[in-house]
């Protein structure tokens, strides 16, 4: 398989204070793969960083998608490239209805005749988007808000999706609906990489995995290893 996604010795820097420490990630061509690790290990800056959402400044090393350089591109460049990020705590624009919400992950594509079926689609994946799909997306419930800022991003035809907490602060569920959706979208051809606080979910949804720690990667391994690992049951599995 090629290499869809790398960061080689990738830094990024808050002014003085180093988040992230050299880190060095792959994903290959229709994988997913999963970044675990507590709050504040510098996963969701790791993230953002590949989708041009941190400061430019900041960064130092190389982050490449489809071996093209990109760490200095910004937002709507890496979006333009075939990247989309659904948020950790979803960003849904409260005041817009369902639809106008999934419209929104279009704005960059030209092939306007597709994006009515790109719709249909994500109606098929999450049902419940179609039912609300005239309300507004701000009283949506947690759980129908991070379908939705997934279709957003599906809406995209992204190669590569970014999801940065998809469960938090979702009941076990919708968690489920949620995972059994990331596995569906994967089978359809979209490569993905994952954040992700419920570690468990998480190892049995990826094929690999990185672990992360103030900053810097201390472990990575396929899914099954990381689950039999002490360290790692102990740390993050409850085990």
């Amino acid at each position: 398989m090629a290499k869809m996604l790398e960061l080689i010795d990738f830094h990024y820097y808050y002014g003085n204070i180093h988040s992230v420490k050299g880190v060095n990630l792959e994903v290959e061509e229709g994988e997913i793969v999963t970044l675990i690790g507590a709050n504040g290990a510098g996963k969701t800056t790791t993230m953002q960083s590949i989708s041009g959402l941190t400061a430019r400044r900041g960064v130092v090393g190389k982050i490449l998608f489809k071996g093209k350089e990109i760490q200095n591109f910004n937002g709507y460049k890496v979006a333009g490239l075939g990247i989309a990020q659904s948020l950790e705590g979803r960003h849904v624009f409260a005041k817009l209805t369902v639809e106008e919400n999934l419209m929104m992950g279009a704005y960059l594509r030209k092939d306007t005749k597709n994006i009515k079926e790109d719709l249909k689609d994500v109606y098929r994946r999450f049902p419940r988007l179609e039912e609300r799909r005239t309300q507004m997306a701000g009283t949506l419930s947690g759980g129908e808000q991070q379908m939705l800022a997934m279709g957003r991003a599906l809406v995209s035809r992204p190669t590569l999706m970014l999801l940065d907490e998809p469960s938090l602060g979702l009941a076990p569920l919708i968690t489920k609906e949620i995972f059994v959706a990331v596995r569906d979208i994967n089978k359809d051809g979209t490569t993905i990489l994952f954040v992700e606080q419920n570690s468990k979910i998480a190892l049995n949804t990826a094929s690999r995995g990185y672990v992360m720690q103030t900053g810097e990667i201390v472990m990575s391994d396929t899914s099954e290893n990381l689950m039999a690992n002490e360290e790692v049951k102990k740390a993050y599995l409850g085990g």
